[in-house]
């Protein structure tokens, strides 16, 4: 392969305890994935993002530290941004910084948090972004907008991924975010299990985005979030199948259609539709793996398709 491809491991922690997130995660790190996700809600039976990567960063080595994605409206951005610069030098400069506008009305409500329109949660984003960058980066920062300020902030120690740790934006608004996203994101992360024609079609709008901000969009790195559904052998499958048709009570030609836009099947066939969004130019995948995540599936993933890929 012309381009290193890489491939993270997508959690949703809701349902696991601490010992089931270390399990999951020192693993995937002696396994040479190359990162690993929490997501990030207040109102919700689960272990809180921030605190819980930092506890991940101490017991691993090697896994890239990824939150997908952080609410923006959930903490200062000069308090993320220390945060982050923690995170990364305690890792050894191992962190990704996911953040998105906050999708979720309920989820503010509930913790009393303020939930302005789309429109102005993005705006707020981006001057979240650029405090958080000056912070970074700057010895001293000083950074006037609409919502958010500094006034000689210093922000020490600084990061140590130079020149700052890169900065993935979620979200998939044409409008406003994918606006944002050509403006200020790294890496982009935008909507799940998508087909190449609508990758195609995002991303022809992030690139209008950059044409008018005047930024090469090659810049950006693309993202595909997808469930895996590996399995040794087909027939091994197709056991794996029924069982996913009865869990979701559904029939099993219904469920196998659901799989559609997923990676399933035998390390063959992963690595086929793999390829075809590799072809495409896609080089990260986020991989959702059925919970609680065996460890045989990691370690099958990891031998028989990541290793194509390497």
């Amino acid at each position: 392969m012309s381009r290193h491809v890489k491939f993270g491991v997508r959690m949703h922690q809701h349902g696991y305890d601490f010992d089931d997130l270390k399990r999951v995660w020192t693993q995937a790190d002696r396994l040479g994935y190359h990162s690993a996700t929490l997501y990030d809600l207040l109102n919700a039976p689960a272990l809180e993002c921030w605190t819980a990567l930092s506890a991940l960063a101490a017991l691993t080595e090697r896994i890239r530290l990824t939150p997908l994605v952080l609410g923006n409206t959930y903490r200062p951005p000069a308090l993320l941004a220390k945060m982050s610069a923690t995170l990364d030098v305690i890792s050894g400069g191992r962190l990704e910084l996911g953040i998105g506008a906050g999708g979720g009305r309920g989820d503010h409500q509930a913790s009393g948090l303020p939930f302005p329109s789309t429109a102005e949660r993005v705006r707020m984003l981006e001057e979240a972004v650029e405090l958080i960058k000056k912070s970074w980066t700057e010895p001293s920062a000083t950074f006037q907008g609409r919502y958010y300020s500094l006034e000689q902030s210093v922000n020490e120690p600084k990061p140590v991924q130079q020149p700052h740790p890169p900065v993935l934006i979620g979200g998939h608004g044409e409008t406003h975010l994918l606006r944002s996203v050509a403006g200020h994101a790294d890496i982009c992360n935008i909507g799940f299990e998508m087909s190449l024609e609508e990758h195609r079609s995002k991303m022809e709008i992030v690139q209008r985005h950059c044409d008018e901000l005047g930024r090469d969009p090659s810049g950006i790195e693309i993202t595909h979030n997808t469930r895996v559904i590996i399995a040794e052998s087909e027939q091994e499958f197709e056991v794996l199948a029924a069982q996913g048709a009865a869990s979701a009570n559904v029939s099993l030609a219904d469920y196998k259609k659901s799989l559609s836009g997923a990676i399933a099947g035998t390390p063959e066939q992963c690595i086929q539709k793999l390829s075809k969004y590799v072809d495409d130019g896609i080089h990260y995948f986020f991989l959702l793996f059925p919970d609680p995540i065996p460890d045989e599936n990691l370690e099958l993933f990891a031998s028989e398709v990541m290793s194509h890929f390497a």
